[in-house]
């Protein structure tokens, strides 16, 4: 190999690791305009390249742009991911125990089950709906004691089949929000929830609803 050829080959090489080198160092670096890079590439090498090395260097130094770009953005995507995903889990734990207070039974949109429970809870599918109160009609007695021995209380308190969802568990309705299975019946079996209400007439006037359904804990 001549002499003069090895030079050359020498610059290139200069180059392209020049290129790398401030990829490496600095995104910026490679946001620079070319005459400019070409300027600072000669200055790193030591000497004037010819067109063909400062193209080849380009090459080098649009390599280098897209791998720190394609890094950087699945860098900020898992980043992301990680953020959603912990704010899942927090809303999630949020669920399992913050105190579920007593509230009046109604359908909202607001209450459509999030991503948090999607990916958390356990789905138990669409569950027929139905509601009774606390007088000897719906409850068979009038005390409104329940079957876990809690005083049922609107918004609270559902009647579940314990063989499916266990007696103490919390329990998401869609549509309705939170809610402890702490009562059972003799005619809810399998996908039926009977949501205790306080009055009679209100569990008359809500009927029958269908709902997604999902296991907290």
């Amino acid at each position: 190999m001549s002499i003069s050829l090895r030079k050359h080959m020498a610059k290139l090489l200069a180059a392209t690791l020049a290129v790398s080198a401030m990829a490496t160092a600095s995104a910026a670096a490679l946001d620079q305009p070319v005459a400019v890079l070409s300027s600072n590439l000669n200055s790193s090498v030591g000497t004037v390249l010819t067109a063909d090395e400062i193209k080849t260097a380009e090459q080098s130094l649009a390599e280098a742009t897209a791998k720190a770009k394609a890094e950087a953005e699945a860098k900020a995507k898992a980043e992301a991911a990680a953020a959603k995903a912990a704010a899942e889990k927090s809303e999630y734990n949020s669920l399992l125990t913050a105190p579920v207070s007593t509230k009046t039974v109604a359908y909202s949109s607001s209450l459509l089950a999030s991503d948090a429970i999607k990916s958390n809870a356990t789905s138990l599918g669409n569950y027929k709906l139905t509601f009774y109160c606390p007088c000897a009609v719906c409850n068979g007695t009038s005390s409104g004691k329940t079957a876990s021995g809690t005083i049922a209380a609107e918004g609270r308190t559902i009647a579940v089949d314990s063989s499916v969802i266990p007696l103490g568990s919390r329990v998401y309705i869609e549509g309705y929000g939170v809610f402890i299975a702490e009562d059972t019946g003799g005619a809810i079996k399998n996908n039926k929830i009977d949501v205790f209400v306080s009055s009679h007439d209100r569990a008359y006037d809500l009927g029958v609803q269908y709902a997604n359904v999902y296991l907290l804990g």
